[in-house]
């Protein structure tokens, strides 16, 4: 299947869900159309205006931005649009599109985990075009809660860009994933499953929010906080200025659960590349029991600590 008809496929799929959208699009930055999907009546004519507006707008973030989008929102006379850059490596914009009787915000978050497949699909790596489905509140259905909600939790990752969340996830969950040398950061929502035998007649599954780490995605990552039953906080043992970005993550996760307790642990990642190991450890250490919460140590690379690590989530917390 070639990448415009994945794309098309995943926008359908998107419009399936989130019905009060009137039209998805992915166009490059000069404003031509890589793949589309609207509603049934939604013409021509009316995508070509939307892509006039488009270009214009494109044209003058150019003028200030030399080397980011970003994302954002505004009104025509029509209809709201929301557009987000697809990553610095991918250059495209995912634009979504529904008129004012609806409002487009609602959809934003759940329109991140698409913008994750369609920047890997333009990536050229494998990803699923299955998507979550939206029930009439606009919340998210996870597959297997569509049978036991008993049976599920939600673990989410959080911290700086390049600590290695995408790899430990991947690496737990035995997710076939290619290196090609080329840093590719989760500019969306990337969501993992793992199923696990717990006794004999009770199987757990474990979704896995991988969240991405940019400042400019905060706002996002709120929404993805209150889905979660536990938080794994990252930071990079071979990058020292990761942890002293703890006590920020921690406090975006406490304060976007609003009071709601969940568990949360600290996990020291690449200890495989670590430099300064006893300085590093202890400062980890410190930051653990001053927010009173475990630390673990893990490679994302080796695998060293990552099933002693979910395994104490799932035994002690669950």
């Amino acid at each position: 299947m070639s990448k415009v008809s994945k794309l098309e496929e995943l926008l359908d799929k998107l419009l399936k869900e989130a019905q009060n959208l009137l039209a998805a699009l992915v166009v490059d930055l000069d404003g031509l159309i890589i793949a589309r999907s609207s509603v049934k009546g939604f013409d021509e004519e009316l995508i070509g205006a939307i892509m006039a507006i488009l270009d214009q707008t494109i044209n003058k973030i150019k003028r200030y931005a030399e080397t980011s989008f970003g994302s954002g929102t505004f009104d025509t006379n029509d209809f709201q649009l929301f557009y987000m850059e697809l990553g610095n490596n991918i250059p495209a914009i995912f634009v979504l599109v529904a008129d004012h009787s609806n409002n487009i915000d609602q959809f934003i978050p759940y329109s991140y985990i698409v913008a994750e497949k369609i920047s890997s699909i333009l990536s050229n790596h494998d990803t699923s075009l299955q998507i979550p489905k939206l029930d009439n509140e606009g919340e998210l259905i996870l597959p297997a809660e569509e049978y036991n909600k008993n049976n599920v939790r939600k673990i989410t990752l959080v911290g700086s860009e390049t600590v290695g969340k995408t790899k430990l996830a991947r690496m737990y969950c035995g997710d076939n994933f290619k290196e090609n040398g080329v840093y590719k950061p989760t500019i969306g929502i990337a969501i993992l499953e793992k199923e696990l035998q717990i006794l004999k007649d009770y199987n757990l599954k474990l979704y896995i929010f991988d969240l991405g780490g940019a400042r400019s995605f905060a706002k996002i990552r709120r929404f993805y906080y209150e889905y979660s039953d536990a938080v794994l906080i990252l930071f990079d043992y071979s990058q020292s200025d990761t942890i002293a970005k703890i006590p920020d993550w921690i406090e975006e996760s406490q304060h976007s659960l609003r009071n709601r307790a969940i568990p949360h642990i600290l996990v020291g990642n690449k200890i495989d590349l670590a430099e300064n190991l006893e300085d590093i450890n202890m400062k980890a250490q410190n930051l653990a029991d001053q927010y009173n919460i475990p630390f673990f140590e893990t490679s994302a690379f080796t695998g060293e600590g990552i099933d002693e690590l979910f395994t104490f989530l799932i035994s002690n917390l669950f």
